[in-house]
This record gives structure tokens, C-alpha cells and sequence, in this order.
């Protein structure tokens, strides 16, 4: 009798409780909204915020009854590392025909390109808050599995300063 109460309560809870694990909602812009009230009131800063809605090009002018997407505002812990396009990071030298080419097929752009797990599809965009940075799924590396984003960087001294970060993530499409 115990064993079906527990599972009766545990099904119903299922259908009241918040789906924690949706990646993003909409929200449709009420008169007197401004960005920062959204983001603090969705728990999401206002930077991810934007970079889930491309479409904002000014951050001061939203309009009542526009859909905005709202992004998972905790966003997912990754290890970021970064990596350059030379045989430190891809085996490759120039003058191979695949240096500096990703695994997409297109060349790699700092501030841009990001190697993913291949849990993330390419083509998804990326925003690293701690980074100040909406980065474009573009890339794959053998040490790449989830939990785990390589940043592009063009400087070899700079991708190593990089070093290992635990990161904030929101996978944003």
C-alpha cells in the first residue's frame, strides 16, 4: 500500500511542479518593462538576456507585446579551455590544407568560434557571461565531451593565460 501511495504522489508531483529543466521560456514585453526589470525578475543578467534576443538592437527601446526569449537563467557549469589553430592545439601547421578550418567547415574567427561537445550542435550559439561573450558552435576536439567548451584564440600566449575555467554557461539554440 505504501509503494503505491509513494508512486501515486510522485506522478502527481510530476504534473505540479515547474519544468526545471526547460532551457528557455517567452515572455511576452507588458507596458512599463525595461530590460533589467525583466532580467532580475526571470533571474537571467541582462547580457545573456540580449544575446538570446538578436533581434533587440537597442537595449533602452522594447515595446508591450513583443515575445522575448527568456534563457535558463542559471545556466549550466562548463570547463572552458581555449586553443589555437596551430600544431599546439590542432596537430596541424600552415600551409595544410585544413589549418585553420573547423570542423564545420568554416574558418576559425576569435571572439566567434567555439569548440563543443557533439551534444551541442553546430551552428548553436553559445553565451559565456564571465566572458562578456555569445560564442557560435563551430568546432570539435577530442577532448571535447560534455561539460567541457574550447575557446578560440588566435594568440598562442593568450589562449595558454587562458588557462582552465569553471564557467557559467547558457547554450542559447
Amino acid at each position: 500500500m505504501k509503494y503505491i501511495i509513494l508512486v501515486t504522489l510522485f506522478t502527481v508531483g510530476l504534473f505540479l511542479l515547474p519544468d526545471s529543466a526547460s532551457a528557455q521560456a517567452k515572455y511576452t514585453v507588458q507596458s512599463g518593462d525595461v530590460l533589467l526589470k525583466i532580467s532580475k525578475n526571470h533571474n537571467v543578467d541582462i547580457d545573456t538576456l540580449l544575446a538570446s534576443n538578436p533581434f533587440i538592437e537597442n537595449p533602452d527601446i522594447i515595446f508591450p507585446g513583443q515575445m522575448i526569449t527568456i534563457p535558463n537563467g542559471n545556466g549550466q557549469q562548463f570547463t572552458v579551455t581555449a586553443y589555437t589553430e596551430g600544431y599546439e592545439s590542432t596537430g596541424k601547421r600552415p600551409g595544410d590544407p585544413a589549418y585553420g578550418i573547423t570542423a564545420s567547415g568554416t574558418t576559425v574567427k576569435e571572439g566567434q568560434t567555439i569548440a563543443c561537445p557533439p551534444s551541442i550542435a553546430f551552428g548553436t550559439t553559445v553565451h559565456i557571461p564571465n566572458l562578456g561573450q555569445t560564442y557560435t558552435c563551430e568546432d570539435r576536439g577530442s577532448a571535447i565531451t560534455d561539460g567541457r567548451l574550447d575557446v578560440y584564440i588566435a594568440d598562442l600566449n593568450q589562449a595558454l593565460q587562458f588557462g582552465v575555467k569553471e564557467l557559467q554557461v547558457h547554450v542559447l539554440d
